[in-house]
């Protein structure tokens, strides 16, 4: 039980290390000018420890100038803060990471700053005839990662020079800040600057703690026709990174085409509405890096899932598993769709879409890691048990978007999880090399 003064700390962020529950908390105290990161520790056996630990302190005139964020590293054995933070509005901003031991007690490890701004704090927001509007400044910081050689990786975009009021263009960068360095080396990624990257995901595929290469692939006529999504109507479908998998010497990246639309419908007389979020979710993209750092090829495979819901939320409609010489993409499909794929010269626009689980079929789509042919097969049909990307849509049980929904077995096998009308079972699927 916190006292008066400690309850006012808000929960910064929950984790979990070592058989141990570590709740951060931060509280900024207005005469000292002081902004404070504390920690709080739940046992294994369920024990409340109500003593809040200091971790670190910022010193600013202004709560919104002080920005943390806590991360792990990948065996859970250390956590690392990032605090960013400047003292008043005209200050330039520096960010300092700690790293705790999460094997005991979170003890203070060792400490580095940087002169630079690794923040969103600077966000503003209000409200003109009651619509809310938001907006951000030149710079986004994108994401972290922090391995188990204590090496440090960050991702941030900032506005270009050559960038205009009507026409915005964006640089996208990326640090580095190695176990032994005190300083950062900072790189340009040469991404196409039209675009603004908002979402990063790390993965090493070495020791080597430097930039070695870069790719990119766009998506050309073909494959929008493929996707179904002329240039025109690709504007409205987003692609979300749902899989990086390092097989071989190559690397494989699975992500997710989708369009997310608020509706709000009126009746006939106009008197009442109700509103709901539609989702349509419209192919899996399949992109294979090789060793020499280019893409040997990208390849979709059809998901045609269109639901609505009453609250926004976004997840995988499939699961990628991969092996030795393929990678399976399962998900359902609609069941009349299994033939039209026999044909060689079918329309993306023949598919029908799956609108509920059950009736539709359950299917793999095997994807030769070789050169990215497909061969399709039905695993089961969705008539009892069926698999559910989600549970009955149900609030109560919405998944996290990047969890999974199954559970990976010893030599090539899975376990699932299927539900029928409330009742729910798991099922054990073994897959060929």
């Amino acid at each position: 039980m916190l006292d008066d003064d400690d309850a006012k700390a808000r929960i910064e962020d929950v984790l979990y290390a070592q058989g141990n529950v570590y709740i951060f908390r931060r509280k900024y105290d207005k005469a000292a000018e002081k902004m404070t990161l504390y920690y709080q520790m739940v046992s294994s056996a369920g024990e409340v420890n109500d003593k809040l630990v200091p971790v670190t302190s910022a010193n600013s005139d202004h709560y919104e100038f002080v920005d943390f964020d806590i991360y792990q590293n990948p065996s859970k054995t250390k956590f690392l803060i990032k605090s960013s933070h400047k003292e008043n509005k005209e200050a330039d901003y520096s960010t300092d990471f700690i790293a705790l031991d999460g094997t005991k007690g979170l003890n203070k490890l060792w400490a580095k700053t940087i002169k630079q701004r690794l923040s969103n704090r600077d966000v503003f927001s209000f409200s003109f005839m009651g619509v809310g509007v938001k907006g951000k400044k030149d710079f986004e910081f994108i994401g972290l990662d922090f391995d188990d050689k204590d090496n440090i990786y960050y991702c941030y975009s900032a506005e270009a020079d050559n960038s205009t009021k009507n026409d915005k263009y964006y640089q996208l960068y990326m640090g580095t800040l190695n176990a032994d360095a005190k300083a950062p080396k900072i790189v340009e990624l040469k991404f196409d600057d039209k675009y603004r990257v908002s979402d990063i995901k790390f993965r090493k595929t070495s020791d080597n703690n430097e930039v070695a290469g870069k790719a990119m692939f766009f998506l050309d006529d073909k494959m929008l026709k493929a996707l179904e999504s002329s240039p025109k109507r690709s504007r409205y479908f987003k692609y979300k990174l749902d899989y990086i998998l390092p097989i071989g010497d190559a690397v494989y990246y699975v992500g997710e085409q989708y369009n997310e639309e608020y509706v709000t419908s009126y009746s006939s007389v106009g008197t009442s509405s109700s509103s709901y979020w539609k989702y349509e979710y419209m192919d899996v993209i399949v992109a294979k890096l090789n060793a020499g750092g280019q893409f040997d090829w990208v390849k979709n495979v059809p998901l045609r899932n269109e639901m609505k819901m009453y609250y926004p939320h976004v997840f995988k409609q499939y699961i990628a598993v991969p092996t030795e010489k393929s990678l399976y993409i399962l998900c359902d499909d609609h069941p009349k769709n299994m033939a039209r794929y026999e044909k060689d010269d079918y329309e993306p626009s023949d598919l029908k879409s799956v609108q509920g689980i059950h009736g539709s079929n359950f299917v793999s789509n095997q994807v030769s890691l070789a050169n990215g042919s497909v061969k399709r097969s039905v695993v089961f049909e969705n008539e009892n048990y069926c698999f559910a990307p989600i549970q009955e849509r149900n609030p109560q049980f919405i998944p996290p978007s990047e969890c999974e929904i199954f559970v990976p077995g010893k030599n090539d096998q899975i376990y699932i999880y299927t539900e029928d009308r409330g009742r729910d079972q798991f099922g054990t699927l073994k897959f060929k090399p």
